[in-house]
């Protein structure tokens, strides 16, 4: 038989369809989360990639135009160029917002314009004659010793017409007017933000948490060692952190001009707290959904689960003849309907036993179990088969019961039958018919051999002249008149099987055997148990012998040998 896991209807029931819903579910809802997260990260990356990139144009923006003048000076050394100009250019560049110093410095020559010059004034000195002027490198942001401030530097190498350089222009700036506009804006006061150089991951402004840090990553982050990785790798972008959601997520963005690049720290579950508050529910609804359906389930599949138990239980008890208990019928449904079909099979059976009851009773249910058993035992016809046959009778009764009332005659016969059928079930006997006051029945020898089925039948024979003197010690103690019983015995070939109708058949034999057995009970006196020649052939040593009788009998055309026999004690010892 094929074994499942699950061995209850109800927990098969459950889980076929409790599965499907929470997978269904499941899916729907990792994919819902997976979709709604990665559109919000994504909304998050493009708006803050938004501020970054106005950022960066915001620098870049002010750099601009002091970018443009030193251009201009750096171009203004060629041939031909007005020499006022340089010096115009300077005093241009001086008037900028947040320009600090302009500083020009000549390499080795006496009265040239001084570096760190820090008036806005008319420049006093000489300009010197180059060639061209080429930018170099923008200094991080340091603090000036005279005034406290934050200032950063730019710086132009002035190179004659042999590329040597002859001197170089430098502006300072100040560096909180270069940020201003970004560090006064909500999403760099509401984040974690800072600058930092491309290269060495170095911080030049912060704000937040990462205020008063020397460098990005120096703290063991992991994400901020991804970031200052990204640096070197892409001008701009995003990481996400770990965890599902991820714990933090970052932005950055590089600068043109200067080494730098904006970076932006959020938490993850700020950002994603709409599609988490709906995680978080979409769980709780699933969670209530499974545990109503599962209730739903249980209710109707108890119901139908103690149905089925009761027409289990009652099955068994229908298998050992118990037919008084019917299901009740509670639904209208399947169920009910198989309900309605079990107790109509009940009536059936209870009709069925009822009948067999009064009329077949004449085999023992063992005996009847294993008749059952053979192929052919519900089918019309027989086979050939050596059997031994009994046939009993009551002598005198028939005179007997013209003295007497029917109902003392009934009377009778049901003691009589009862005492004597027992015996013959015992001993394994099938019991053919009743005739009148006589009982026909034959042995048949199933897995053993003829002389073994005649030994059990010359058994059944004695036990019931044995059975005969307690029936007349209870007929006596009703006032009912003593029985004396004859008995015939017979062995040979008969047909076996089922003999009559497909509506009304039974299992019997057919043979000459049967009517010489009939004539061999006629030759017995009361009490006795007569056999054929071919029965004491077969248990001899188990009979003594009483009498002989030779005679012939109708419808044999020799003479036959009987025996009157009796136990043979001394047999019964050894």
């Amino acid at each position: 038989m094929r074994s499942y896991p699950f061995k209850t209807l109800r927990s098969r029931l459950t889980v076929l369809l409790i599965t499907p819903v929470v997978v269904i579910l499941l899916t729907g809802g990792i994919w819902g989360f997976i979709h709604a997260r990665n559109t919000m990260l994504g909304q998050w990356t493009e708006h803050v990639m938004l501020q970054l990139e106005q950022a960066a144009h915001t620098i870049e923006a002010g750099l601009s135009r002091p970018m443009e003048l030193m251009k201009i000076f750096g171009q203004s050394g060629v041939d031909g160029t007005s020499a006022d100009l340089p010096e115009v250019l300077v005093d241009k560049l001086r008037t900028l917002p947040g320009v600090v110093a302009v500083n020009v410095n000549w390499h080795g020559v006496p009265g040239a314009l001084q570096p760190k010059t820090r008036h806005k004034g008319p420049s006093r000195g000489r300009f010197m004659r180059f060639h061209r002027g080429t930018f170099t490198r923008i200094l991080p942001p340091v603090v000036d010793e005279t005034t406290g401030e934050q200032t950063v530097s730019i710086n132009m190498i002035l190179m004659d017409a042999d590329d040597t350089p002859v001197g170089n222009l430098e502006i300072v700036l100040l560096f909180e007017a270069l940020v201003a506009h970004i560090t006064s804006d909500p999403w760099w006061q509401n984040h974690t933000a800072c600058i930092v150089d491309r290269k060495t991951g170095k911080m030049v402004l912060a704000s937040g948490l990462m205020r008063g840090r020397n460098q990005l990553g120096d703290n063991g982050d992991r994400l901020e060692q991804t970031v200052k990785d990204a640096l070197g790798e892409k001008s701009a972008g995003t990481v996400w952190g770990q965890g599902q959601p991820p714990e933090r997520i970052a932005g950055y963005h590089s600068l043109d001009t200067f080494p730098w690049a904006f970076v932006v720290f959020a938490d993850g579950r700020t950002i994603l707290a709409p599609i988490i508050h709906f995680r978080n529910g979409f769980i709780i609804g699933a969670v209530v959904l499974i545990l109503t359906i599962f209730g739903i389930i249980r209710f109707n599949v108890d119901r139908i689960s103690s149905t089925v138990k009761r027409l289990s239980q009652q099955a068994v008890a229908i298998a050992d003849g118990d037919y008084k208990e019917k299901i009740e019928v509670t639904a209208r449904d399947e169920i009910g309907l198989l309900a309605n079909s079990f107790n109509t099979m009940i009536d059936g059976l209870r009709e069925r036993d009822a009948i067999r009851n009064t009329f077949g009773m004449y085999v023992d249910p063992d005996l009847a179990r294993t008749l059952l058993s053979k192929p052919q035992a519900d089918r019309l016809g027989g086979r050939r088969r050596d059997v031994a046959v009994l046939m009993a009778d009551i002598r005198g009764f028939t005179p007997m019961t013209e003295k007497m009332p029917p109902e003392k005659t009934v009377d009778i016969l049901n003691r009589y039958f009862s005492a004597i059928i027992p015996l013959i079930q015992q001993h394994r006997g099938i019991i053919v018919d009743f005739i009148g006051d006589g009982i026909l029945a034959f042995f048949e020898p199933f897995e053993e051999t003829l002389d073994t089925a005649a030994q059990r039948c010359l058994q059944c024979a004695f036990a019931m002249q044995d059975a005969m003197n307690r029936l007349n010690e209870e007929l006596t103690q009703h006032e009912l008149p003593d029985l004396a019983m004859g008995i015939g015995i017979n062995c040979g070939p008969v047909v076996v099987g089922n003999i009559g109708s497909e509506r009304r058949k039974k299992y019997g034999i057919v043979g000459s055997a049967v009517n010489i057995t009939q004539r061999i009970q006629g030759q017995s006196r009361a009490d006795e148990v007569v056999i054929s020649e071919a029965v004491y052939r077969l248990i001899r040593s188990d009979v003594a012998v009483s009498r002989t009788i030779s005679t012939a009998l109708k419808g044999v055309a020799s003479e036959m040998q009987l025996y009157a026999v009796y136990p043979n004690k001394e047999s019964n010892q050894e």
